[in-house]
């Protein structure tokens, strides 16, 4: 992931890229992993939208908030890709379910409560997934979030309250047995 952002600072030295971008590029990550359920998919979709914003510096630095401005691109792009795979299905990785690379440094029922929150979100639409993540994860306000996803906030509400009621639905928690973190 590092080495994307360092191609294009080499790319690029009149106005650095990676300056704009690298502080941001964790937090990105996190919401991508949240969005897609996997490390492969969300380092994907990470670098489709790095490769997009390489483009358009000039709109970075001048937007206003530009952790809220990185989060619409990244979730624009994420729903550009639920929407393609729908018109052209790919067979899923049963043993893809949330692999986290700082599972390590993660108690295990910690661990095993992720593994239960990622798989429930899922099973949401990618507008309800988009939503319940930025908002109850990533911590975005509604009007920052009503911006992202450019929704009025009123419907940006609605579409909350029912991610919330059928992510409830989804996880059904099951308590930690202990075998969780070895059977990954």
């Amino acid at each position: 992931m590092n080495n994307i952002i360092s191609l294009f600072s080499r790319a690029n030295k009149t106005q650095p890229f990676e300056h704009l971008v690298a502080p941001h590029v964790s937090g990105l990550y996190k919401q991508a992993y949240q969005y897609m359920g996997n490390a492969s998919d969300a380092d994907d979709l990470l670098q489709d939208v790095l490769l997009e914003l390489f483009n358009k510096q000039e709109q970075m630095s001048q937007a206003d908030n530009l952790p809220a401005w990185l989060n619409r691109c990244l979730f624009h792009r994420f729903v550009d890709r639920c929407r393609s795979r729908k018109r052209a299905p790919e067979c899923d990785n049963i043993d893809d379910i949330n692999v986290s690379d700082d599972r390590r440094n993660m108690e295990p029922e910690q661990y095993c409560l992720n593994r239960q929150i990622i798989a429930g979100l899922q099973n949401l639409n990618p507008i309800q997934r988009a939503v319940v993540s930025l908002h109850d994860i990533g911590g975005f306000s509604l009007p920052e979030l009503a911006d992202i996803v450019d929704m009025p906030l009123g419907t940006l509400k609605s579409h909350l309250h029912r991610a919330r009621k059928q992510l409830k639905k989804n996880l059904q928690l099951q308590p930690f047995d202990g075998q969780a973190r070895q059977s990954v």
